[in-house]
């Protein structure tokens, strides 16, 4: 069952190794999103935005390193424990991967990261597709929007 829903930017600065000299700019920003996951149950699924479809699920281990620094993250508390190598993930992945390490001991997600370019009725299919798989899980779930992109009002 759906329990809660938290949005989030996909800002590598939010990561404090990635934010340089505007880490304390982004505290409020790392804070809000900090926040946004501890309210959710101990079971994740991430939406984001990716040049692929793709699925990350639970065992992920991925790192920032694309991004700057060699910062390692992973979908559950196993993932990280196996030390594994890391895989390249989608930023979408990283960031809710980054945001699950810091949330309340023994949460987990999985990342279903869409290719920006799907027909309207492919996305609202996705969408339906989650809300029925939600609707039949007895356990609270939690949904994590890794928000990408800014728009502008004008060309």
């Amino acid at each position: 069952m759906l329990s809660a829903i938290a949005i989030v930017p996909s800002a590598p600065v939010m990561v404090p190794e990635l934010a340089a000299m505007a880490v304390t700019e982004t505290e409020q920003l790392r804070a809000a999103a900090i926040s946004a996951v501890t309210a959710l149950p101990p079971r994740w699924i991430g939406i984001g935005v990716a040049a692929t479809d793709r699925v990350a699920g639970p065992d992920a281990i991925g790192t920032f390193a694309g991004y700057g620094a060699d910062v390692r993250v992973g979908l559950s508390d196993g993932a990280v424990a196996a030390a594994l190598p890391p895989v390249q993930l989608p930023l979408c992945v990283l960031i809710a991967a980054w945001l699950r390490g810091l949330a309340p001991a023994g949460a987990s997600a999985q990342v279903r990261a869409y290719c920006d370019d799907h027909e309207l009725g492919a996305a609202l299919g996705f969408g339906r597709q989650l809300r029925t798989e939600l609707e039949h899980t007895e356990d609270p779930v939690g949904v994590l929007v890794v928000a990408d992109g800014a728009n502008t009002l004008s060309p």
